[in-house]
């Protein structure tokens, strides 16, 4: 009796940590570098899902667009993303909307100003956003993808 409830607690752990967690189909997108299809199945979810986080769904295009170098798009998508949204609701993310912003449009002024501001005030729950705009300065003259990419 011990042997079997031994197998059967062992059978259990091994099915409930090898499923797969859940994915979004479009992390596989931006995985395998399909920023566009990416940034078209993520549109067609927030105009035909009225439940979606509209905010990070526009987020995640304007980023896909941004990988594509297409910062006209970007910029689009990225202020779509807050609309609504002001300083005063979450000012740390502020910074570092308007840090990736003023990337988009290519001003590096701006840009400085904003990560200057994060890097002063940032708490370790945005520190990603950090590391992103201080990459997204360091790397100013490359392309989105490269410049934002810190973590490689």
């Amino acid at each position: 009796m011990k042997y079997i409830l031994l197998i059967i607690s062992f059978l259990i752990s091994a099915l409930t940590f090898g499923q797969k967690k859940y994915e979004p189909a479009w992390y596989q997108m931006e995985r395998d570098g399909e920023y566009l299809k990416m940034a078209s199945h993520l549109l067609y979810q927030v105009q035909s899902d009225s439940t979606r986080n509209e905010h990070a769904d526009y987020l995640h295009i304007a980023r896909s667009y941004g990988y594509l170098n297409d910062y006209e798009k970007a910029i689009f998508y990225l202020n779509k993303s807050m609309d609504g949204r002001s300083e005063k609701d979450d000012k740390l993310f502020w910074w570092y909307y308007k840090g990736t912003l003023a990337f988009f449009k290519r001003d590096k002024e701006e840009l400085e100003e904003y990560l200057e501001k994060l890097e002063a005030n940032y708490t370790p729950y945005y520190e990603k956003n950090f590391r992103t705009l201080k990459s997204l300065y360091e790397n100013f003259e490359k392309g989105y993808k490269e410049a934002s990419s810190w973590k490689s």
